[in-house]
């Protein structure tokens, strides 16, 4: 059940008192997003992908919007103001739970102690999209060993292009060293 995963996430990550989870859970707005469908973000908000991967793309200043950053099962994302110009398409069918800001400064008023598994939530999730600046200054092919290793988990359910386009290299080089 992706919301017992979610309980155990945030007990992982700190104290978690069952009126704060009661709260958390009645809180949520649960989105399905088809295939090839979008998650529209909003400011200030959390969401947790509960199953499927979405795939995030940059497209501030681009002609081309960037992949730089891959969000599967049991991940959080935060949107903040400078992620506005990022966007979510679903690799595949996704469950995903969010709750605004509004949301979460009730949640913070009453339950104080969910800072800390708050910041943790949005440290987990910029090591993620800083993992991209660490591999781009890597040579192609450790660039490739790594991804391979790191996203072992999702790998089988990403396309080759989305791969190319998040290692930073054309298509059809990729493929003659994948």
């Amino acid at each position: 059940m992706p919301q017992e995963l979610l309980k155990l996430k945030l007990q992982s990550l700190g104290a978690l008192r069952p009126e704060a989870w009661e709260r958390i859970v009645r809180l949520s707005q649960q989105q399905q997003i088809s295939d090839g469908g979008n998650f529209i973000r909003r400011e200030g908000a959390l969401a947790y992908v509960a199953s499927g991967i979405l795939k995030e793309y940059d497209q501030h200043e681009r002609e081309i919007p960037a992949i730089v950053n891959f969000i599967g099962d049991n991940k959080c994302f935060v949107t903040r103001r400078h992620h506005q110009s990022h966007y979510l398409q679903a690799c595949m069918p996704c469950i995903v739970y969010n709750w605004d800001f509004d949301d979460l400064q009730q949640i913070h008023r009453d339950f104080n102690e969910l800072k800390h598994v708050y910041e943790a939530l949005c440290a987990e999730y910029d090591a993620g999209v800083l993992l991209r600046m660490r591999l781009l200054e890597m040579t192609i092919p450790e660039r490739i060993i790594e991804f391979k290793s790191l996203y072992s988990d999702i790998l089988p359910y990403l396309k080759r292009k989305d791969i190319a386009n998040y290692l930073h290299i054309s298509y059809t080089y990729f493929l003659s060293i994948w």
